[in-house]
């Protein structure tokens, strides 16, 4: 009878963590696809990746909040930010894991929640269902069909955030006007109190509005270059900005494009408009913010008054002018401004 041999290989470490990494690349980019289709959907957990991993779309639910989004971020800046959002006006349930985003049955991109009820789409008349969703390098989510044709770009649908090469205006003859609306608040993305845009008076200005009609702030005339109320525009950048003007077709737009794409311009929750930067994609640096003080908001002293931020209180009438009204005045509310002192001379 023969005699039966057993061989043992001896461990080998170097193998096994060889093993291990494989799986985890494996993994990981197995969560990061490169196009949505009506055959492979964006469920949780997975995100959506520019080709250059420049920016990535996903789902997401900000700090202390009770809402879930579908939206854009900046791939590998932190701290995060956030600058494009689905269905900022019908949040997701944070509880809801069985959510995707996907191609509809009509070609549309549709964002259902675990219950397969429709949240989100893009609602636009498609040719044909063998569409698909990409995101962009520059950060524009654009659905195109089975020849590449641009059906619908999230850069017409602006949120609270402007990037390089998106346009911010209005087209006086469709009445389409293009501005960006503030959150809710920090952990609400639904439409707030402050939006920004251009106001259709001339010279042109950037406007603040509250509620969308009562001005805020505003940037100062338009100079080729700079809006002139924004002392903090850094001349660097200056060059980026720019304002298209066409009288015949009766549309205005501003845009900007600095000397990279890591950039971005948003209107806060609190009324801040502040113009950021990546210098070289690991951090978020300040151009520019408006307002900077108490100064700039619109109309803060009225007419014929005048600010200074660095005196309490901040408003006083120009020299023979008094307070319009005493009691509002001194109830701190000096927008009504000032008048002329009447001098009654007795004979």
């Amino acid at each position: 009878m023969g005699k039966r041999t057993e061989t043992f290989h001896a461990f080998n470490p170097s193998i096994f963590i060889l093993l291990f990494f494989s799986l985890f690349l494996s993994q990981h980019y197995c969560a990061q696809v490169h196009n949505i289709t009506s055959s492979q959907p964006l469920a949780e957990g997975q995100t959506l990746v520019s080709p250059g991993h420049i920016f990535e779309l996903g789902f997401f639910s900000p700090n202390n909040s009770a809402n879930k989004y579908v939206g854009i971020w900046h791939k590998t800046i932190f701290p995060r930010k956030v600058v494009w959002v689905a269905n900022r006006e019908n949040a997701l349930s944070v509880t809801d894991t069985l959510a995707s985003l996907t191609i509809n049955s009509n070609g549309n991109l549709e964002l259902v929640d675990g219950k397969q009820s429709s949240i989100w789409s893009t609602n636009i008349s498609v040719p044909s269902n063998g569409s698909a969703a990409l995101l962009l390098d520059s950060g524009n989510f654009v659905v195109q069909d089975d020849i590449g044709t641009q059906l619908w770009r999230s850069f017409d649908y602006p949120g609270d955030t402007l990037l390089p090469m998106m346009l911010l205006g209005f087209d006086n003859k469709s009445g389409k006007r293009d501005v960006l609306t503030a959150w809710k608040s920090e952990s609400d993305g639904s439409t707030g109190l402050f939006s920004v845009g251009l106001a259709p008076q001339i010279p042109t200005q950037m406007f603040i509005w509250i509620n969308g009609s009562t001005p805020y702030w505003r940037s100062g005339p338009w100079d080729k270059t700079k809006f002139l109320g924004i002392p903090g525009m850094n001349d660097e950048y200056v060059s980026g900005l720019n304002l298209d003007d066409n009288v015949q077709q009766g549309t205005k737009y501003f845009s900007f494009f600095l000397n990279r794409i890591l950039a971005y311009m948003e209107i806060s929750y609190k009324g801040t408009l502040k113009l950021m930067y990546s210098e070289h994609g690991e951090n978020w640096n300040l151009n520019f913010e408006a307002p900077m003080n108490p100064c700039d908001h619109y109309g803060i002293c009225g007419p014929f008054g005048v600010c200074k931020a660095s005196e309490s209180p901040i408003c006083k009438c120009l020299k023979g002018f008094k307070p319009k009204s005493q009691g509002e005045w001194s109830k701190g509310n000096r927008a009504g401004g000032c008048e002329e002192n009447q001098i009654v001379l007795w004979e």
